[in-house]
């Protein structure tokens, strides 16, 4: 009796660790997964909590690490690092958090849980913290089979059709249709599945954002029944708002959560490339519905069939071919397809630049503390980016603190902003 107590005190323990950490380690730090990977949870987060600075023996751990886990990578500096982590201190307290969970139905499952997504693991250094779900958790067994369906947020006529077909069959045929929830081609796959047999609900929805805000607003009922008759998954702390780079690292968990990435229609800047790119990676099927090729809608496709990245598809039954049975190897490697078209300022942008460039205000001004706590960026990298963002006429300052230039092109979410999914 003794024993089972003190095993489920230590679940507890490590799953209290891992949503802490989840708030102050975005997905990309390679820092931060690689110290977790070295060190468990546990260890982890008391020394992000109680040192005000990282120890030569923490430093020598990641160090180690890093060589065995990323040998062509260099190593991370982790002053910067934990100075950003613990800019982000202090975080709510677990029973507050689990609180606030219950409220919701929502719920948490870590990598240390039996009903774990197994496919998840796939993404070695990257596999997630902790993921939040909200619906019947026994459904993430429903992910064993699964297909995600996923295309441009201004979708045709014609592709919410074809979308609409090949969800409806897969649903019909017993798979699991993964998307993410926002306007287009996700909103048509997620709909089609609740509304087809045998058992109606076989959706998931993976957000950039907390679960407990349905993002985009105007997909909230849908996104409310998925929640009802399947599920809403997010690698983001409850609360967190979407941002452009979390966008796009939520695609990679569609590409792993499935066992194949069909793309129904797609424009040749569509995010919907990002998610085929992480699932080609991964060694999974990816499938791609052709279109008219004197409209730009399905550019995109088109590209991916051309280059052999991906098979043509034209209905749910030519996908299901490539899934059944899985276990299947992919047949092709999805190479580096940089998009050559009109470029925005901010594409330009690396990883922390484009971070800090999030973290700034649409509308009023933030100084530099606001924007480190947002981006979880160290001040030294906030202040040097916010330099260069002024040099390139993307950001101003003035006495207040500092704004984004060009908000027309801040928005996350409409189609227009292809890049990010």
């Amino acid at each position: 009796m003794h024993r089972a107590l003190g095993h489920a005190d230590g679940a507890a323990a490590v799953r209290a660790c891992r949503v802490r950490l989840a708030r102050i380690i975005e997905p990309s730090d390679t820092a931060g997964l690689v110290l977790l990977a070295a060190l468990g949870p546990e260890v982890l987060w008391r020394s992000i909590e109680e040192l005000s600075a990282p120890t030569a023996t923490l430093q020598s751990v990641l160090t180690k690490a890093a060589r065995e886990l990323l040998p062509t990578a260099r190593v991370p500096d982790l002053h910067t690092r934990f100075a950003a982590w613990r800019s982000r201190l202090p975080v709510p307290e677990a029973g507050l958090d689990a609180r606030h969970a219950e409220q919701l139905g929502a719920w948490t499952v870590v990598p240390e849980d039996p009903d774990w997504p197994s496919s998840l693991a796939d993404l070695g250094l990257q596999q997630p913290i902790v993921m939040w779900g909200r619906g019947d958790r026994a459904r993430l067994a429903d992910l064993r089979r699964s297909v995600a369906v996923v295309g441009s947020r201004n979708a045709s006529a014609y592709g919410a059709a074809v979308t609409r077909g090949i969800a409806r069959e897969l649903t019909a045929a017993g798979w699991c249709v993964v998307s993410g929830g926002a306007y287009g081609i996700d909103a048509v796959a997620h709909t089609a599945a609740l509304q087809t047999g045998p058992e109606p609900g076989a959706t998931a929805a993976v957000l950039a954002c907390g679960v407990d805000r349905f993002y985009p607003a105007a997909n909230a009922e849908l996104l409310g029944r998925i929640c009802e008759r399947g599920l809403v998954l997010s690698e983001v702390p409850l609360g967190c708002a979407p941002t452009r780079y979390r966008f796009l690292q939520r695609n990679r968990i569609i590409a792993a959560l499935t066992g194949a990435t069909v793309v129904t229609e797609a424009a040749w800047r569509s995010g919907a490339l990002n998610t085929a790119r992480h699932a080609a990676a991964l060694s999974r099927e990816v499938a791609a519905v052709p279109g008219d090729v004197l409209v730009g809608g399905s550019a995109g496709c088109h590209r991916l069939i051309r280059d052999d990245h991906a098979v043509l598809v034209s209905n749910g039954g030519e996908v299901l071919e490539l899934v059944e049975p899985l276990g299947n190897e992919a047949t092709v490697e999805l190479r580096d397809a940089a998009q050559r078209a009109v470029r925005r300022p901010h594409d330009a942008l690396d990883p922390v630049l484009l971070r800090v460039f999030d973290a700034l205000p649409l509308h009023g001004d933030a100084d530099p503390t606001q924007v480190c706590r947002v981006s979880g960026l160290s001040p030294s990298e906030v202040l040097t980016g916010l330099a260069t963002l002024r040099e390139r006429g993307l950001a101003v300052d003035s006495l207040l603190g500092w704004r984004r230039v060009g908000s027309q092109h801040g928005r996350t979410e409409r189609g227009h902003t292809g890049a990010q999914r």
